[in-house]
């Protein structure tokens, strides 16, 4: 099975992620976590793309079409399942994408815009273990705090904030999301494999309902 997750920023895709992968042995592509494999690989080819990160340029599209290829033709030949988190990013890639493989499911996550907001400001992620928590929302998601800072539950060390992870910077990330992404939506819906789902249900009912579409 592919599956793909849309939903904007906020919208809970990394925790939707996790659970599938955890419970439904589910494998992971992000393009953003292929990227900074393939440089700490030190192959030839992530020493390419590390200089041109650092040169402060984009990845070319070509670049990413293929690697999304190669890793997901890997996962595929072994017979695994696949989400696909952050790509396609717009049209031009989903009509590439079919040229070599078929999505069986899309799963869009929605999320009211303010709760968006919320989600994202108060994000918090630990650098030693990859758990995150948040601060705005409920309390299963609270981390560990003392003295004004905030500390993972699983791990003990310190968590960081995103610079990035602010009210300007959020709205100006909906915006592109809804300029460049949204289109995959009526996309998709034309191929009758698209399903809406509230994200801010139980995530591990939620997840039941993506992996068992």
């Amino acid at each position: 099975m592919i599956l793909l997750l849309l939903g904007a920023p906020g919208s809970g895709k990394g925790t939707i992620s996790n659970v599938l992968i955890d419970k439904f042995n589910f494998e992971h592509i992000s393009t953003g976590d292929l990227l900074r494999a393939e440089v700490a690989s030190g192959s030839q080819l992530g020493k390419e793309i590390d200089a041109i990160m650092k040169s402060g340029k984009f990845v070319s599209a070509d670049l990413v079409n293929n690697l999304v290829k190669t890793y997901l033709n890997k996962y595929t030949a072994d017979g695994k399942s696949v989400i696909l988190d952050g790509y396609p990013r717009n049209v031009e890639q989903a009509k590439y994408l079919d040229t070599y493989t078929k999505i069986d499911a899309v799963a869009e996550l929605v999320v009211d815009k303010e709760l968006l907001i919320n989600r994202v400001v108060g994000r918090w992620n630990c650098n030693k273990c990859g758990a995150g928590y948040n601060v705005l929302t409920t309390a299963d998601y609270m981390p560990n705090e003392k003295d004004g800072k905030y500390f993972c539950k699983k791990c003990g060390a310190e968590l960081v904030h995103r610079a990035d992870d602010n009210k300007e910077t959020i709205a100006k990330r909906l915006e592109t999301y809804e300029e460049q992404t949204l289109p995959l939506v009526d996309f998709y819906k034309n191929k009758g494999i698209l399903t809406t789902y509230d994200a801010t249900a139980n995530t591990q009912d939620l997840a039941k309902k993506i992996a068992n579409k």
